[in-house]
């Protein structure tokens, strides 16, 4: 009790020593477990030793000491608890995609053939051949929607066309 009582005074400090080491517990595992770049997990970091660091200089190597053990003890239990009960699950997109993308070379359209520019086509855009829309790339010219073109090249994902 008398711990305390000699404490009490510094009821400010001890205050934001706590609200770094839990504000940057709470950055590193925001880090870990959702946020990408490392930025949020030094931060926290920073903010964890800034904390430990903090309660050394202003309360002494015995309660700095202290802060620094229950620290690393909470900071490590927090982790290991998000990552036995799979909390980033909450936060992680839970549905697959099995689309594919339609390979052009596939689709018996070959050079030479003659279809309709349903897009503008800037180099990019969408043509119809045999009923079938594709993805096509002009040579670099500004074709209009509803215009006649005409494949020059196959590849695998686009078609190479100019206009008619």
């Amino acid at each position: 009790m008398a711990f305390l009582l000699c404490l009490l005074p510094k009821m400010g400090t001890i205050f934001i020593i706590i609200l770094l080491i839990l504000v940057g517990i709470i950055m590193l595992i925001l880090e870990i477990l959702i946020l990408p770049g490392l930025i949020a997990g030094i931060i926290g970091a920073l903010m964890i030793l800034g904390g430990i660091w903090y309660a050394f200089q202003e309360l002494g190597n015995t309660v700095g000491s202290i802060i620094a053990l229950i620290t690393i003890t909470v900071t490590s239990a927090t982790i290991y608890l998000a990552f036995r009960y799979n909390v980033w699950r909450r936060f992680s997109l839970q549905q697959s995609s099995d689309s594919k993308i339609e390979r052009v070379d596939e689709m018996d359209i070959k050079t030479g053939e003659q279809g309709k520019a349903l897009s503008a086509l800037r180099p990019m855009g969408t043509a119809v051949f045999h009923n079938k829309k594709v993805e096509v790339q002009s040579l670099g010219e500004m074709i209009e929607a509803n215009s006649t073109v005409e494949v020059i090249e196959v590849m695998a994902n686009k078609l190479i066309v100019k206009k008619i």
